[in-house]
């Protein structure tokens, strides 16, 4: 009860400074004072992670220095709740409780608020991400529906990647990579505090590899795949004006090869992204006005290349004020205008807009129960611009007259019953909509046309959840349980069995979902560190008759049942040693023909994967380490297509 009053009078007074002036939150002072993380990611004002009205886990900096792994997707994988399937040496599937699928674009993917991923297919291009781990303070893990607080495609949870302030940070660092399949990797950070109001951060990475074997992948599929490589660069920069007045300038460029998750087929990428954010303290509160564009030319050149270039516009307004000590208020406004054109869509150019608008209420009723309500209403109008393939049977009229109309709400009560009990009871709503492929596609291979579909509405998912979070001060550890049910309508995905010519996206029904999630960790800084997590996922499916099994439709098959997580670490003078653990049960998945057009079904066994890391700080600017991904097997199937591989990785780390 201590604990949370003085939070709230030092949350109080980082509102109160944001007043006299329009500056980001301190983070390392108020995780000095607290002992724990701390975020404004879920209302805008500053909130420990225990009291945030949302499911959310942070990792650190340091939990990710300690894991040894390259690429955020291996960073992801032991969290309790995380399903993950490696796709690639430089990329991976990751989902929040379940329902996996090529692309996924139920998760919402964030670097400092901003989406990254690609609008497109919805999909999340991890080895695209033009972030080095190096310049990571935390990343946010947000399980559930959370459109209404955090936006568009937050259907299954959220991931939102904090980096280090370039006016208040200063982050100097290179590290180098060498190991097993031919692995050259590099990467750079580098801040310059020009002057008190000030800052600039530059960074940039580049990756070099072989491939992992071709496994279970017909010759077709295999005789295309690639070797993985990414380069990007990205720059931060941040300017308080004055005392009311902060702007935030971002630029980042990532061009990168792999092999796509679905079949293997050969993919590059090339991203550049802009964003230009102003915030400015008013009579009126604390205004944030956000503008990014997102443009992506993707290819693939498999037996028959196809090529498209995405454009995503995007301009966001919101005002953060309080009314009262015990009321805090978020109104916003969101213009989002996402274009796509080229061979996927018959020469055509496919758009939308939407068009939307939010508002969360933040309430402390007393001093120990908090309520927050969020709403959002999204409102997204079709168009096409060029002609349409006459074998789809559809016509202009069928773009130009869409709209989709879609309510997404949060509402979170946290009762602190104790400084080391806190209850939270949680019921959303969140929306998944169509990409640009789902809506419009249109692409004639071997007499087959892949075709989107105008008329397919978003998925809906509900969620009712209930959590009790529990501090072992004795034991230095914490607890952390959740159940929850989820309602999952409107599934959309590829039906092959709408025609003999036709592979068509579709409503395809309904499924639904109890589960649970229970783990407990050390919150010791030095010595023994541990943790160890239980997830367990059980669905029914209500698939619509005569649609063909398939990775769309099969989620109680396709979802592993029992995922068990755990870690085991020790800080010795110089040495850190780290190891991870993870099983997860059996399930199937589907490997795709890019010949005949087939989705075969495949049982992937349960099995164990056993990270391990060695650390050696050489000097206090120095850090020498190895790392072995997958310790107790050689090669594991993770998913039908290719096996991921043992892998071992040497790195050197300078901070300076």
């Amino acid at each position: 009860m201590r604990k949370s009053i003085l939070f709230m009078g030092a949350a109080s007074c980082v509102l109160a400074a944001s007043s006299a002036k329009a500056q980001s939150l301190d983070y390392g002072m108020m995780e000095e004072i607290f002992g724990q993380p701390v975020t404004t990611s879920a209302t805008g004002k500053p909130q420990k992670v225990s009291e945030v009205p949302v499911n959310m886990e942070i990792l650190t900096q340091d939990d990710i220095r300690r894991s040894g792994a390259d690429n955020l997707p291996d960073v992801l994988q032991f969290l309790t709740g995380i399903n993950f399937k490696r796709s690639s040496m430089n990329d991976g599937e990751v989902s929040i409780r379940g329902y996996d699928q090529p692309w996924n674009p139920r998760l919402l993917v964030l670097v400092n608020n901003r989406p990254v991923y690609e609008d497109f297919y919805g999909d999340v291009v991890w080895s695209a991400i033009p972030v080095q781990l190096d310049e990571i303070r935390q990343i946010e893990v947000v399980k559930g529906p959370n459109s209404a607080l955090f936006g568009f495609n937050a259907a299954s949870g959220v991931i939102n990647i904090i980096t280090y302030d370039p006016l208040r940070d200063k982050t100097n660092a290179v590290t180098v990579r060498t190991g097993t399949q031919n692995l050259k990797e590099g990467s750079a950070v580098v801040t310059a505090h020009v002057t008190d109001d000030l800052g600039i951060r530059l960074s940039a990475g580049g990756e070099r590899a072989h491939e992992f074997g071709h496994g279970n992948l017909p010759a077709e599929n295999y005789g295309y795949m690639v070797k993985p490589q990414n380069d990007m660069v990205n720059m931060d920069t941040r300017w308080r004006i004055n005392d009311s007045m902060e702007l935030t300038i971002e630029g980042s460029a990532a061009e990168m090869s792999r092999n796509f998750p679905a079949d293997a087929d050969p993919e590059y990428d090339r991203t550049k992204s802009m964003r230009g954010r102003l915030t400015a303290k008013t009579d009126l509160g604390l205004i944030d006005f956000d503008v990014y564009r997102n443009i992506w030319n993707i290819n693939y050149y498999y037996a028959s290349a196809q090529q498209a270039v995405n454009i995503d516009n995007d301009v966001r307004v919101s005002d953060l004020f309080k009314i009262g000590a015990d009321h805090s208020f978020r109104i916003g406004a969101e213009y989002k205008y996402n274009q796509a054109q080229g061979q996927f869509f018959n020469g055509s150019t496919v758009y939308y807009q939407i068009y939307s608008g939010s508002a969360m209420w933040n309430w402390q009723l007393t001093p120990k129960v908090s309520l927050t309500n969020a709403v959002r209403q999204d409102y997204l109008e079709l168009g096409i611009l060029g002609g349409l393939l006459p074998a789809t049977g559809l016509t202009l009229a069928d773009y130009n007259n869409t709209k989709i109309y879609g309510t997404s709400f949060n509402s979170g009560l946290v009762y602190a019953v104790t400084d080391d009990d806190t209850i939270r009871l949680m019921a959303a709503r969140g929306l998944q909509l169509p990409s640009l492929n789902d809506l419009g596609q249109q692409i004639p291979t071997g007499g087959i046309i892949e075709e989107g579909n105008p008329h397919i509405r978003p998925t809906a998912v509900l969620n009712f959840e209930a959590n009790y979070d529990h501090t072992f001060p004795q034991l230095g550890a914490m607890l952390r349980t959740a159940l929850f049910r989820q309602y999952n309508s409107e599934l959309f995905g590829y039906d092959a069995s709408v025609s003999s010519t036709s592979y068509q996206s579709a409503n395809v029904g309904s499924s639904n979902m109890t589960g649970g999630e229970v783990g407990i960790k050390s919150t010791a800084k030095t010595g023994w560190r541990w943790d160890v997590g239980y997830s367990f996922a059980q669905i029914s499916d209500h698939i619509n008759a005569g649609i063909s099994p398939s990775v769309y439709t099969s989620y109680k098959s396709g979802t592993p049942r029992n995922t068990v997580t755990g870690g085991l670490g020790y800080t010795l003078g110089k040495w850190e040693l780290d190891s991870k653990l993870r099983w997860q049960d059996r399930f199937t998945d589907y490997r795709y023909s890019v010949t005949n057009f087939v989705s075969a079904p495949v049982t992937i066994d349960n099995y164990v994967t056993i990270n391990a890391r060695v650390g050696y700080n050489l000097t206090s600017y120095l850090t020498l380490a190895g790392t072995v991904d997958q310790l107790n097997q050689a090669r594991i199937y993770q998913r039908a297509s290719t096996p991921t591989e043992r892998r071992l990785i040497f790195s050197a780390t300078a901070h300076f």
